[in-house]
């Protein structure tokens, strides 16, 4: 296969893993969320993961994973959009840039879905995931985000937390 053609199809499953990502964690998809990161992933999200561990320790994906369930599962609703792809591909190195913007909402009344400024967090920033290829598809090995700001109720993390871990009956 040409280099180029090569380079696309890289590109693009690039894209589709933080699609898949995205989906999973609105849907609440876990295996889907799990089967874009390779078994062992380096994870910083700044001041979002530094109570999971430390940043240049690899864990294990399924740890990551259940920690974002205990805090995504006690949303009613999240909205994560990923754009703005800006992939590097070389013989050394797969990585991809991409700007993030992610709505978690609780509602105060599920049956008027209407969102008050009190009901909402919104989190913006960028990730950098690095990948690895496995079994012919591409894993996240390492992923960064860094929050560029957020604006409504960052209370509704804690509440988030509080209600996933109620769920599983803690």
């Amino acid at each position: 296969m040409l280099s180029v053609e090569k380079n696309l199809l890289t590109r693009n499953a690039l894209i589709d893993n933080y699609n898949q990502y995205a989906q999973g964690l609105d849907t609440k998809d876990w295996l889907m969320v799990r089967d874009c990161f390779a078994d062992e992933v380096l994870i910083d999200y700044g001041d979002l993961s530094a109570a999971t561990g430390d940043a240049a320790v690899p864990r294990q994906a399924d740890d990551w994973v259940k920690h974002l369930q205990s805090v995504i599962n006690g949303f009613d609703i999240t909205q994560h959009m990923i754009t703005n792809h800006r992939c590097a591909i070389s013989d050394a190195q797969v990585s991809c840039r991409a700007y993030l913007s992610a709505d978690h909402v609780i509602f105060a009344n599920m049956d008027v879905p209407i969102v008050a400024d009190n009901d909402v967090i919104t989190v913006v920033g960028e990730y950098n995931n690095y990948y690895i290829e496995v079994d012919g598809d591409w894993k996240i090995c390492k992923s960064e985000l860094v929050v560029h700001w957020s604006h409504g109720n960052a209370e509704l993390f804690v509440a988030a937390t509080k209600r996933a871990l109620a769920q599983l009956g803690g």
